[in-house]
């Protein structure tokens, strides 16, 4: 009898190391398999994390959009204070441009041109090469002649995009009221 309960202990404790043995294998293996999904996913949070940046370099901030010029005679232009404060490189006063749309009697006409005339806010804002490069440091101005095309006249209702290459393009609408003026605030 007493064989016969050594045996059984015997094949019980060999059980149970077979069962520890399985155990710490299928441990190994989805630890294993644990540390290749965080790696991965770490891998593709830093992808995701240069995606971002590069977009985030490239947001406008404007601060103030105005009429600077008005005339019935058709001289008008706008006036826009702006900066980029998530810029991570400089970006190059080509690579901003802007259009404004501007809603006729009959049709959408608009004007468009680049960023290389806006200056330092020390500067005259409408001087071609005075500025090559915006920082997230600088605050920046630019005067934008409407004459022409986009004439601003009582009523007038418009649309201003400035896009960024490789970033983003930011859309400002704007009304001028029955009695325009050189000064009216639009943001």
């Amino acid at each position: 009898m007493e064989g016969l309960r050594r045996s059984e202990t015997a094949e019980l404790a060999l059980g149970a190391l077979i069962s520890f043995i399985a155990i710490m294998i299928t441990s190994t293996v989805m630890a294993s398999l644990l540390i290749g999904i965080v790696q991965t996913t770490f891998s593709n949070s830093h992808e995701h994390a240069a995606t971002q940046s590069e977009t985030l370099n490239g947001i406008i901030q404007v601060n103030r959009f105005e009429l600077s010029g008005y005339s019935t005679t058709g001289a008008d232009s706008v006036y826009l204070v702006f900066e980029f404060p998530y810029l991570l490189n400089d970006v190059l006063d080509t690579d901003v441009v802007w259009s404004m749309l501007c809603q006729g009697p009959a049709a959408i006409s608009y004007i468009s041109g680049d960023f290389d005339a806006a200056t330092e806010l020390t500067g005259d804002g409408a001087s071609a090469g005075l500025n090559d490069a915006f920082t997230n440091t600088g605050m920046y101005h630019l005067f934008i002649p409407t004459t022409g095309v986009c004439d601003i006249s009582p009523n007038f209702t418009g649309e201003l995009v400035i896009a960024i290459n490789g970033g983003r393009t930011t859309t400002i609408p704007f009304e001028v009221g029955s009695k325009p003026y050189a000064g009216m605030i639009f943001i």
